[in-house]
């Protein structure tokens, strides 16, 4: 009953808010800056109020830990949100983006580890990602199963020299059968790699926060997939009562891929 109660209250949080920007009320327009740094529109304020909102109504009593608010509330859950994770894309029309919310007990150093429930919702499909530590993953719309093997596709992101070195050195250990995507999403991205549509993941730009990927790493590594720091630090032991920023993340769609990958960019985990 405990575990129905938290798919509910995500299911419903993530639905609202999709249905929110799905709509004709939604807005674009620049609010100030949000506690990340990063420039706000609108529509991530009113996404975020509709998720915390929701939650309050299935759960209580919820800390907030947001890319848009930082940290509020009080309560015995933690709730680490994005509330439109690829808001560039969505502000430009292109339909690549998610709700993630991920749902652990409050405690002392409570960590990804911790998320007791997590949902990754996208915005421009019917398709919800949904995992809890009592009854697993499961896919909402599309019956989606974990691939045997990865496709020979690497996610990734850089907005600079330095940046795009590691991506450089994967591709030309790889050879030319591996192609090189960025879709937008860092959530998607994790989800994507932890299904075996991708290979893996790798973002060296240090502009992530443990906000935008708490919710799918714990999803992936349920699935079997690795995600570290790129000095091999276990991702699911980072900290999520506070909005972190992270340097360099790495996820393979299992620790052999996760490995190898970092082993090409200099580091080993």
């Amino acid at each position: 009953m405990f575990m129905r109660q938290l798919e509910e209250a995500l299911i419903a949080a993530s639905t609202r808010a999709i249905t929110y920007l799905r709509s004709s009320y939604v807005s674009k327009k620049p609010v100030g800056y949000g506690y990340s740094g990063d420039e706000s529109r609108e529509f991530d304020l009113v996404s975020e109020r509709i998720i915390l909102r929701t939650l309050k109504e299935y759960l209580n009593d919820v800390v907030l830990v947001s890319e848009e608010s930082g940290v509020s509330g009080e309560g015995s859950w933690i709730a680490i949100v994005d509330p439109v994770d690829g808001s560039v894309n969505f502000e430009a029309g292109i339909p690549i983006a998610a709700v993630s919310i991920g749902l652990a007990r409050n405690s002392r150093e409570v960590s990804i580890r911790d998320i007791e429930a997590a949902v990754v919702a996208e915005v421009f499909r019917d398709v919800i990602y949904y995992f809890d530590k009592q009854s697993g993953f499961r896919t909402i719309g599309l019956d989606i199963k974990r691939r045997s093997q990865p496709g020979r596709i690497l996610l990734g992101y850089a907005d600079s020299a330095k940046s795009f070195e590691p991506l450089v050195n994967i591709m030309k250990n790889y050879g030319s059968d591996i192609r090189l995507r960025s879709l937008g999403s860092a959530a998607l991205d994790i989800i994507y790699v932890a299904l075996g549509a991708a290979l893996g993941f790798v973002d060296a730009r240090a502009k992530l926060r443990n906000v935008d990927i708490a919710a799918s790493v714990a999803i992936a590594n349920h699935l079997g997939s690795y995600a570290y720091l790129c000095n091999g630090t276990d991702l699911t032991s980072m900290r999520i009562d506070k909005v972190h920023r992270l340097e360099c993340v790495v996820v393979g769609y299992d620790n052999s891929v996760a490995s190898y990958l970092l082993n090409m960019m200099g580091f080993r985990p």
